[in-house]
């Protein structure tokens, strides 16, 4: 009875292991990818709303700001996104980065301490 177990175990993580995505009869590849982008910022409600903005792009696996630095590091599927994507998705929520610009409107709106703009 063990053996039959282990046997079922392996044959399913195998089939996982072996598994691909397919879309419209083709096979795609996950290619992951990491990426820095300089954004600015100045406290850690910034930081929550970088991270959180980035997060929420499609195929963003992970997303850490430094304060500090005013450096943003990101992995991410390539095959989903990429950094012009999350450049503006960081814009969109107020935040200039090396890419893009933020609206005056939005940026203007953000808390007091989180203008970083002299």
């Amino acid at each position: 009875m063990k053996k039959m177990i282990l046997f079922a175990v392996a044959l399913c993580l195998l089939t996982i292991s072996c598994a691909t995505v397919e879309t419209t009869g083709e096979t795609t590849v996950e290619t992951i990818v990491d990426g820095k982008l300089t954004v600015q910022g100045a406290c850690g409600m910034c930081k929550t709303r970088i991270e959180e903005a980035v997060l929420d792009v499609s195929g963003v696996i992970r997303a850490e700001w430094d304060q500090e630095t005013k450096e943003l590091t990101v992995q991410f599927d390539s095959g989903r996104t990429s950094m012009n994507a999350i450049s503006k998705a960081v814009a969109e929520v107020g935040h200039d980065t090396d890419m893009d610009r933020a609206d005056d409107e939005v940026y203007a709106a953000l808390h007091e301490c989180c203008l970083y703009r002299e």
